[in-house]
């Protein structure tokens, strides 16, 4: 037989059999995406078909909000000496006009790509300032009436590991809660505090160490947003007579924020407070911490011993946690075993075991630092020292071969030791255990945007050069300070930058006192007298907290009114 078919047999063939008829459906998305890849290789221009996880907003700051919203484009990557502007018609004459003047005013080459409507507005609306999408969601809740079911319409539908990793998208009260973190995180807040005020809730936002109000809204609102915070914190909703603590992360620009939520129930409500957490690089720069100098050389020499114990001390707020994370993580090696007692754990250290205490199970300071003692640690970080159980047991942990880390509320350095002894710790167990005692602040930065030289009246000179007398030539130069080049201080006059406060940010003043073997024999002899401390500290040179801030003011980071109100100090001063 011939394998060769005639044409009339090759037709019949190819005439489907009769049958019924499939109709495959066209995804109207996809055929979008291949019009655009079409005009885009006409164009000879790449297609931006997804964003970017994260996008500086000084970059898409580079074009107008205005005209970006005109002419349907935005800047999105900035690389070197290119910007990358997405449009969704890159043959516009006038959008092109305006992209010239862009490239000549910042002096860089455009690159353009042609993007689809949809990664148009979603550049778009990160032009959206957060108090807007504040008012927008506030107004939507108003709008729909909103009940507390309605706040969580599909919570019941999703399990709990879900609930904690997902950000609040769906419902009205989710979306303002969302904004509310956002704007928090943008402003640089390290708390957010939503509270109840007679008829309304408050937010405000702890930045640099000060509150400042940031949004009201309705009392029904406020109740909803608190049930939201609780929900995700995997709190109980309906206790509302007990405080409770709880934390959930969120995801913010490609990277997790962590927050710590407290509520507590006051008079028309509850409020919430919640701790900002954004996780921290593992390098440790002691210049960027503030560590300079003498009080930066001890204190990284004592944490290297390999026993006795490291004090930081100073008010609640003060950065000593921080201080001994950033400790913590040089110390954080292979070969050592660390353990820490947390009340509670801040930010977790990936090697290192954070255990927190409840004292309401019976978990305190002392107990698990007696456990801690039967896990063979190297070091031990103890979170407060609130009694003396806790400083016999911290001090016993120091002479029996660990190095422990701890925090003490005192005023000063020198402090320590008497707070020690009215405790009930013998005074020779003092002597033998504690290796240095460090005393910090957190003092306001000038914010850079806006930083100014102000005059100085001879007066304030005369007070600084008498401050900073006894301070030696080498001590000044490790704090890159010239006596020979005169005394020059700097504020800020206010910006967009920082919120027209002229500070943006914070950085710490220390004073370190080194227990050595004469202040061991003050305190066991003469009782820690404070007078004989002080006289020690001055032959040991110590830069106190007052003279560390004055020489950082030098320097143009802070100013010296930023000094006096955490030192007590009085140097006022007087601008010219």
């Amino acid at each position: 037989m011939s394998d060769v078919l005639s044409d009339q047999d090759q037709e019949k063939q190819s005439v489907p059999a009769a049958g019924p008829i499939s109709i495959i459906p066209v995804d109207p998305d996809e055929v979008l995406e291949n019009e655009l890849k079409k005009r885009a290789k006409a164009l000879g221009i790449p297609l931006l078909s997804t964003l970017p996880k994260v996008i500086d907003r000084e970059v898409l700051k580079l074009i107008p909000e205005e005209a970006a919203q005109k002419y349907r484009m935005a800047s999105y990557e900035k690389e070197e000496t290119t910007l990358r502007v997405a449009m969704a018609d890159p043959e516009g004459f006038e959008a092109l006009n305006i992209l010239r003047f862009v490239s000549e005013k910042e002096q860089m080459d455009i690159d353009i790509v042609l993007a689809s409507e949809r990664v148009i507005n979603d550049l778009l609306r990160r032009y959206t300032g957060t108090d807007r999408a504040l008012e927008e969601a506030i107004l939507s809740l108003k709008n729909e009436d909103l009940t507390l079911k309605d706040a969580f319409i599909g919570e019941e539908n999703q399990d709990e590991s879900k609930k904690n990793k997902e950000s609040l998208q769906d419902a009205p009260i989710a979306r303002l809660v969302e904004s509310v973190v956002k704007h928090a995180i943008e402003a640089r807040a390290s708390d957010i505090h939503i509270e109840p005020a007679e008829e309304n809730y408050r937010v405000r936002f702890r930045v640099d160490g000060l509150l400042h109000s940031s949004l009201v809204f309705p009392l029904p609102i406020g109740k909803a947003v608190v049930a939201r915070i609780k929900i995700l914190s995997n709190l109980k909703i309906d206790e509302k007579r007990k405080p409770q603590d709880g934390r959930f992360r969120m995801d913010y620009e490609g990277a997790f924020v962590d927050f710590r939520v407290s509520t507590l129930p006051v008079v028309d409500g509850e409020k919430v407070v919640m701790r900002v957490l954004e996780k921290k690089e593992n390098t440790v720069d002691f210049q960027e911490m503030g560590l300079w100098g003498w009080t930066g050389e001890l204190l990284r020499r004592k944490i290297m011993e390999p026993f006795g114990i490291t004090l930081m001390t100073g008010p609640t707020g003060s950065g000593k946690s921080t201080t001994l994370y950033s400790f913590l993580q040089i110390l954080n090696q292979d070969e050592r075993n660390i353990i820490t007692l947390e009340d509670p754990v801040e930010y977790s250290i990936g090697g290192i075991n954070q255990s927190q205490v409840k004292p309401e199970i019976g978990y305190t300071f002392a107990n698990g630092l007696r456990s801690i003692l039967r896990q063979d640690p190297n070091v031990i970080m103890v979170g407060e020292i609130r009694d003396g159980e806790t400083a016999e047991l911290a001090i016993h942990s120091a002479l029996t071969g660990h190095l422990v880390l701890s925090t003490l509320h005192t005023n000063s350095a020198l402090g320590a030791i008497p707070r020690f002894i009215d405790m009930g710790v013998e005074p020779f167990l003092i002597a033998s255990a504690v290796q240095v005692v460090a005393a910090q602040r957190l003092v306001r930065r000038i914010c850079l945007d806006c930083r100014e030289e102000m005059s100085v009246s001879p007066a304030l000179k005369s007070k600084i050069t008498k401050t900073i007398g006894n301070i030696s030539l080498e001590e000044l130069e490790k704090y890159g300070y010239d006596p020979k080049g005169g005394v020059h201080l700097y504020r800020g006059t206010g910006c967009e930058s920082c919120g027209n406060s002229g500070y943006r940010g914070r950085i710490a003043i220390y004073e370190a006192f080194e227990v050595n073997d004469v202040v061991k024999q003050i305190i066991t002899d003469d009782h820690a007298n404070e007078a004989k401390l002080t006289e020690e500290a001055h032959r040991q040179k110590m830069i106190s907290l007052r003279q560390d801030g004055t020489l950082k003011a030098l320097r143009g980071l802070t100013t010296l009114t930023e000094v006096d109100l955490v030192t007590n100090g009085d140097i006022m001063v007087d601008e010219e």
